[in-house]
């Protein structure tokens, strides 16, 4: 959707992205959230007052409506909307297009928009307790567990389960197989994609350039730390990348040979080679938060706020569950359209990079229906300049607004960046593309 006014994005903010269970582990989803909008709100110097409602995108939501408790919390004026929206990996920037609609349609002029996730607090659940009599309370469980549960009665792992939906798709690593295989995405480029990764997000970070977007944050133990935990930990990769080729074999290993993911995973395969996806060019799993401020240009400047960047258009697009990915390629390619551009029009690509399978196979359908020189592009930095999801992690749902975050850094450190196109893929098949523009 090409908008027909400018929308400001400002005051962009984000925790440092921790590793599951380690440096943000004690913090439930919305509390990573409440500490990003109380920074909004300290940054700008706005009034709570001037808000007109608060939108948080959320992957696997367990607060009842996320938004409405950080409102809460920040004891913003009750009658003020909020809203969470739940879009798996492109949440955030699902809350950004609906913070962008409710400008366009008139219901406010600024709206404090975060994205966030805990995947630490992504619980054990016991799945169908409560259809068995002898299981239907904690009480009863209790005294079940570990060993006398009955049949039919399992415990789940929600992350696990939240990677595939369990009816009509397969994990998410899955999926970055079947693409890699279907487009012959080898794993020797998967591993210098991933590897440019590592090595730009730890030199920018080393520069000091992601010290503007990052909210110093206190772990269990009360250390300050103030960069992004994944990215640090793979130092020793940036400076021996020879560690790339020891990485695991998702599907080539002890307990599962690459023969038998073949034979399961048949229907969806075109054609099949070596197996390429491994622990080291996947993203790795995260805790974090994002946020913006979104609003109409004219309101931005009444409250006397500097505009980080512009959107001037968005598209959310599908693809096949089992192909997903490929759906960045989709709604970028469906933006493109809408807006009248050309491949060549557009400075600068920030990718989600869920698995560098996922990010090549979108890049190379859109080289092939549009004549993207991405290889071009990616030699010069003009394609996730200084790292992405799989060196800087991935919190589901705040993963959208850390891209405009990067889509900021492009700008700031390439003077010839004045267009960036954002994109991010889904669990589901469902994926979102941003047209952001210099401000």
């Amino acid at each position: 959707m090409k908008l027909t006014q400018k929308i400001a994005l400002s005051t962009t903010r984000r925790t440092p992205f921790a590793q599951i269970a380690k440096s943000l582990g004690n913090y439930p989803a919305h509390h990573l959230g409440l500490t990003v909008a109380k920074d909004i709100l300290e940054k700008s110097k706005i009034k709570k007052e001037d808000l007109d409602g608060v939108i948080v995108g959320e992957g696997f939501p367990f607060a009842p409506n996320s938004a409405r408790v950080i409102s809460s919390l920040l004891d913003l004026p009750v009658e003020k909307p909020a809203l969470t929206v739940c879009n798996n990996c492109v949440s955030a920037m699902e809350a950004v297009a609906e913070s962008t609609r409710r400008i366009l349609l008139g219901e406010g002029g600024m709206f404090l928009t975060i994205g966030e996730e805990s995947q630490t607090a992504m619980p054990f659940v016991v799945k169908n307790a409560r259809m068995n009599k002898k299981a239907g309370s904690v009480d009863k469980l209790m005294k079940l567990l570990p060993n006398d549960l009955p049949a039919g009665v399992e415990i789940r792992d929600t992350l696990e389960d939240g990677l595939g939906d369990g009816e009509t798709s397969f994990g998410m690593h899955v999926t970055a197989e079947i693409v890699a295989q279907n487009m012959g995405l080898s794993r020797e480029l998967q591993d210098k994609f991933a590897y440019e990764s590592f090595k730009r997000a730890f030199e920018a970070t080393q520069e000091g350039k992601y010290k503007k977007f990052l909210i110093p944050m206190k772990d269990d133990e009360g250390a300050e730390f103030q960069a992004d935990e994944a990215v640090l930990l793979r130092e020793g990769i940036v400076k021996n990348p020879g560690r790339m080729d020891k990485a695991m074999l998702l599907f080539e290993n002890p307990v599962l040979k690459f023969a038998d993911f073949k034979q399961k995973y048949a229907s969806f395969l075109k054609k099949s080679g070596d197996p390429t996806v491994t622990i080291f060019n996947a993203c790795p799993r995260s805790d974090g938060a994002a946020g913006v401020l979104v609003g109409s240009e004219a309101r931005t400047k009444e409250l006397g706020l500097k505009p980080d960047i512009y959107l001037t258009g968005f598209v959310m697009r599908g693809v096949h569950p089992n192909y997903m990915g490929l759906g960045q390629a989709e709604a970028s390619l469906k933006l493109m359209e809408e807006m009248g551009l050309k491949a060549s029009d557009i400075d600068h690509i920030e990718i989600h990079e869920a698995f560098a399978a996922t990010a090549l196979g979108a890049l190379e359908e859109m080289k092939n229906r549009s004549g993207l020189d991405w290889q071009k592009m990616f030699e010069e930095k003009r394609i996730n300049a200084h790292g992405g999801s799989i060196a800087i992690g991935h919190p589901f749902g705040a993963t959208g607004i850390r891209l405009i975050a990067n889509a900021i850094m492009a700008m700031e450190h390439n003077s010839k960046v004045n267009r960036v196109l954002i994109t991010a893929c889904a669990h589901g098949g469902i994926a979102g593309s941003m047209l952001l523009e210099r401000a």
